[in-house]
C-alpha cells in the first residue's frame, strides 16, 4: 500500500492502523506544527460509487457527531477536508497509547482502581453525548484508547444524530458481542443499548472475559438475546470483595432497555463507586490517623474523670455553706465546667441555669462543631470570678453583672 506524501496541509508519516472501511494516519500539520490522526477511506476494497458514496456520508456525519461534544474522555475532532486523491478526510487528535483491546490482551484484567477511572470517565462521556443527541452504537474495546491523560472513546462512524440521513439498510451495525438485545433484534439504538456496550466492555476489562462468548455471530447474538452473562465474581474470584459488583453489572446488562440505570453516567459512577469503596477497605490506615485516634481516646478518658470529679465537687458543695470570703466548692465546680474545653452534659444535681442580669449582652458560647456549649449555660453568674466583698457587691451590682456576662 502505497500512502500519499501529504494531504491536504498535513505531511504524512506513517499508518497508524486500519478497520473494515477506513484507515488512521499519522500526519503532521505544517501549520501548527502538531502530530495528527488524519481517518481516511480504504483505497483497496474496489466500492462501488454508490457505497463510496455511502461512506462518504457516514464520516461526514461521524465528524458532525465528534464536533457536537466536547469531553475530556472523547476524541477531539480539529479539521475536516476533501484530497483529490484520498478523498473525504477527518483530522483527529493524536492519542498516544494503546486501545483498550490491546491493553486487555496483553496484560489481562485491569485492576479495580483502573476500570473504575475507564467506568467514570466514559460514562460521564457517554451521557454528554446523549445529551446532545448523539448515540455512539458501537462501543466496545477497539474503540477506547488508554492515553497517559485518561481514556478516549473514538469512532463515532456509525453514530446516529437526530437529524441522520442514513438509512439501517447502509448502516454498519455494532460488535455484536457487545450489542444490546434490542439493537441486534430490531435495529433500535438508544442511550439504554450504548449503556449495555458499555457494561459488557467494563465486565470484560475487570474479568479478562468477554460477557456473552461464542464462535460466530450467530452464536454470540444468541447469547446476547436469551442467555445470562456468569457472574464477574465467579469469573475472577478476586473480585468478591467487591459485594455489589455483580449487581451493578446485571442491572447494566439487563435484558429490557427499561430496567437498566437511568443513564450511563448513574451506571458509571456506581461502578466506580463499588471498585473504589472496597479499595479502600482494604488500604491500611496511616501512622498518623492512628495516633490521632490514641490521642482522642485518652482525651475522651481525660474528660470522663473531669466529669466524675465535677459532680463530686458539686454534691459536696451542696453539703457545705461558703465561707467567709464568699468561695465554695460549688463555684469552683461551677468555673471549672466553664473552663472545659470538650463539650459535655452536665452531671445529676448540677446547678440550674440563672438568668443573666438585665441589659448584659454576651456571646453564646459554643464548642469546635458550633453549638453551645453546656457547662458554660448551666454555670452560676459568679463562676471564675475573683471574690469580692459583700459591700461592693451591692454597692456596684451593675459592673458585676456586665463582668459576670463577659465571663
Amino acid at each position: 500500500m502505497d500512502l500519499p506524501a501529504r494531504i491536504g496541509r498535513y505531511d504524512v508519516e506513517r499508518l497508524l492502523g486500519q478497520g473494515g472501511m477506513g484507515r488512521v494516519l499519522l500526519a503532521r500539520d505544517t501549520v501548527l506544527g502538531r502530530e495528527v490522526a488524519l481517518k481516511v477511506l480504504r483505497d483497496d476494497l474496489g466500492l462501488t460509487p454508490e457505497l463510496k458514496a455511502q461512506l462518504v456520508e457516514r464520516m461526514r456525519q461521524e465528524a458532525r457527531a465528534a464536533a457536537a461534544i466536547a469531553h475530556p474522555a472523547m476524541v477531539t475532532l480539529h479539521d475536516m477536508g476533501e484530497d483529490e486523491h484520498v478523498g473525504l478526510y477527518l483530522v483527529f487528535e493524536r492519542i498516544v497509547g494503546p486501545t483498550l483491546r490491546e491493553r486487555l490482551d496483553a496484560a489481562g484484567p485491569l485492576p479495580p482502581a483502573e476500570a473504575a477511572r475507564l467506568a467514570r470517565a466514559l460514562g460521564s462521556a457517554l451521557s454528554l453525548a446523549h445529551a446532545a443527541g448523539v448515540v455512539h452504537r458501537d462501543v466496545k474495546p477497539e474503540n477506547v484508547m488508554l492515553s497517559p491523560s485518561g481514556p478516549k472513546l473514538t469512532d463515532f462512524g456509525i453514530a446516529r444524530l437526530p437529524d441522520s440521513t442514513l438509512t439501517r439498510a447502509t448502516t454498519v451495525m455494532g460488535t455484536p458481542a457487545y450489542s444490546a438485545p434490542e439493537a441486534l433484534a430490531t435495529g433500535t439504538f438508544s442511550a439504554a443499548s450504548d449503556q449495555f456496550s458499555l457494561a459488557a466492555m467494563l465486565y470484560e476489562a475487570v474479568t479478562g472475559q468477554r460477557a456473552f462468548p461464542g464462535e460466530d455471530i450467530l452464536a454470540v447474538a444468541t447469547r446476547v438475546a436469551t442467555g445470562k452473562q456468569p457472574s464477574a465474581t465467579a469469573v475472577r474470584p478476586a473480585l468478591r470483595v467487591f459485594p455489589h459488583l455483580d449487581v451493578i453489572l446485571d442491572r447494566a446488562l439487563a435484558k429490557e432497555a427499561r430496567s437498566r440505570f437511568a443513564s450511563c453516567e448513574a451506571f458509571g459512577s456506581a461502578l466506580a463507586a463499588e471498585l473504589e469503596g472496597s479499595a479502600l477497605l482494604e488500604t491500611p490506615l496511616p501512622r498518623t490517623s492512628i495516633a490521632t485516634r490514641t490521642t482522642r481516646r485518652w482525651q475522651n478518658r481525660a474528660m470522663l474523670a473531669a466529669l466524675l470529679l465535677i459532680a463530686g465537687l458539686v454534691a459536696l458543695g451542696r453539703l457545705r455553706q461558703p465561707d467567709e470570703t464568699g468561695v465554695s466548692l460549688r463555684s469552683v465546680a461551677s468555673a471549672f465546667a466553664a473552663s472545659a474545653v470538650l463539650p459535655h452534659t452536665p452531671a445529676a444535681g448540677a446547678a440550674t441555669h440563672h438568668p443573666r442580669a438585665p441589659g448584659s449582652v454576651a456571646p453564646p458560647a459554643t464548642t469546635p462543631s458550633g453549638s453551645e456549649h453546656p457547662a458554660l449555660d448551666s454555670a452560676p453568674p459568679d463562676a471564675g470570678r475573683q471574690p469580692v466583698s459583700v459591700d461592693v457587691r451591692a454597692a456596684d451590682a451593675g459592673a458585676l453583672a456586665a463582668d459576670a456576662s463577659e465571663r
